[in-house]
């Protein structure tokens, strides 16, 4: 009878253990998407014109989106989404995944990094709705490149796209026929709190790894 205390104890840590790793490996996965998308922004911001940056109400930047299927030629990637507060500047970051369609494979790679820059309200809306379809709900364009400056117009489009596959090649690509959604549980794993919107996230953010203050910085320095 004496010995149960003994039994009971290391079972009770093991289990405790077994529950909070996979947590940390997951908060320790989505940071790293985090840098990497900070790292994509900040290697190809050139390539984007300044104006645009300027104008962004939401930037989207999804690393390593890879072919999800031979014959359907769909695809997926997973990455973030910041957005303009007018008071604030740039939020901290909420995960989203792309997903269909076909995302600049066309020019041989086999997987792609992107970078989507949202102009209207219209398609933030529809992102945190999760109801956010290039080509359908969603106006796209492949966006404009180098220095020049962008002019405000009545038809401009919801979203420009950009593309570079892991080939160098960096260009306004088309991605009709893709859809972006809200990843809940990876803003769970990267906040560490349970249930957590992507709307709270933007308006009144928990504590967030270092990571996401060096994304902050990065779209401040060249999306003022």
């Amino acid at each position: 009878m004496n010995l149960r205390p003994f039994v009971v104890v290391p079972v009770v840590a093991t289990m405790l253990v077994s529950t909070v790793q996979p947590t940390f490996a997951s908060q320790a996965r989505a940071t790293e998407t985090v840098q990497a998308a900070t790292q994509i922004f900040s290697n190809e911001v050139s390539g984007i014109p300044r104006s645009v940056l300027q104008n962004a109400l939401g930037i989207a930047i999804i690393p390593r989106v890879v072919k999800a299927g031979f014959i359907l030629g769909g695809t997926r990637g997973s990455g973030v989404l910041a957005v303009r507060n007018p008071k604030t500047g740039w939020s901290d970051p909420a995960f989203v995944a792309l997903t269909g369609g076909s995302v600049g494979f066309q020019f041989g790679a086999q997987s792609s990094d992107v970078i989507i820059v949202f102009n209207t309200r219209n398609a933030v809306d529809r992102a945190l709705a999760r109801d956010f379809s290039i080509g359908g709900n969603v106006s796209a364009t492949a966006g404009p490149s180098g220095a020049t400056p962008v002019t405000n117009s009545s038809t401009i489009p919801d979203v420009y796209t950009y593309v570079r596959n892991r080939e160098g090649l960096f260009a306004g690509v088309s991605l009709q026929g893709t859809k972006l959604g809200i990843e809940n549980n990876r803003n769970a794993d990267f906040y560490q709190k349970p249930n957590i919107t992507a709307q709270q996230i933007f308006d009144n953010p928990p504590p967030a790894p270092a990571a996401a203050a060096g994304l902050r910085k990065v779209l401040s320095k060249y999306a003022q």
